[in-house]
């Protein structure tokens, strides 16, 4: 008998997780992406008060060269839209244009509309409460409304203190990998 004419059993492909020391792929997806928690956080904030954006995105941009031993900028970012016209968005410019918030482990927070960009006075790790009611604000009475706004700007997310640690070693890896 050839190896032509021997039977084939079927091979076995990928592994299993299950009770293994690897990560499950959200796990590893949280590893890679630190923030992802952060995001969650923000879009439960939004849907408690019924807010809640077309798109949320995670991910992180590379900006130069990011071959071995190139200079390039990493950085981990989240991105929350409301496309034109969405319901929630009641300040005509921001309903005829849409709203983009963003966050950036580099910047911080940031709102534009209508061409307009707005950095939020919000901790760079703020409680996602707050980022939500200055969310709101804006799709109420635009960025740059100077109507009063409840306090809590300097309130910071509880669990900041862990996500300030993985990105510290997110910057470690990578300037490890850089350098």
């Amino acid at each position: 008998m050839s190896a032509i004419d021997e039977p084939r059993t079927a091979g076995v492909s990928g592994q299993s997780i299950h009770d293994s020391v690897q990560l499950s792929v959200d796990d590893a997806t949280r590893a890679t992406l630190p923030q992802t928690r952060y995001g969650d956080a923000v879009h439960a904030a939004l849907a408690e008060l019924v807010l809640l954006p077309d798109t949320l995105e995670a991910g992180m941009r590379i900006e130069g060269d990011s071959r071995p031993g190139r200079l390039a900028l990493r950085e981990l970012f989240l991105r929350l839209e409301w496309l034109p016209g969405h319901d929630d968005l009641v300040q005509a410019e921001a309903s005829a244009s849409g709203m983009t918030v963003q966050w950036s482990h580099l910047a911080g927070w940031s709102m534009t509309a209508a061409g307009d960009l707005v950095v939020l006075d919000a901790d760079d790790l703020a409680d996602p409460a707050v980022i939500a009611e200055a969310v709101m604000h804006a799709a109420l009475c635009g960025l740059r409304c100077t109507c009063e706004r409840s306090p809590g700007q300097g309130a910071r997310w509880d669990q900041a203190v862990y996500l300030d640690i993985a990105l510290g070693r997110y910057d470690e890896r990578v300037d490890g990998v850089l350098g």
